[in-house]
């Protein structure tokens, strides 16, 4: 391994898992290795700003949505 190059981990995880990534990732606009570096790193206590910063965003995001959706229920 080169110097600054990260090691890799697989794992095979369920379908619906994989979906639920794939739609963090357009939400997030990041990539799928992002996305599972940002959860476990969540797992093992580790935070870092980029990642609160996304979180910021896609619960304001998520916030946004539910806004619309309640509008919409209350009409």
């Amino acid at each position: 391994m080169s110097k600054g190059q990260k090691p890799m981990v697989g794992a095979r995880i369920p379908s619906s898992w994989k979906l639920q990534i794939q739609t963090l990732c357009q939400e997030a606009g990041k990539s799928e290795s992002a996305i599972v570096q940002e959860a476990i790193a969540a797992y093992l206590g580790k935070t870092d700003v980029a990642s609160i910063t996304s979180m910021s965003k896609r619960l304001g995001a998520l916030e946004r949505q539910y806004q619309k959706l309640a509008k919409l229920v209350t009409s």
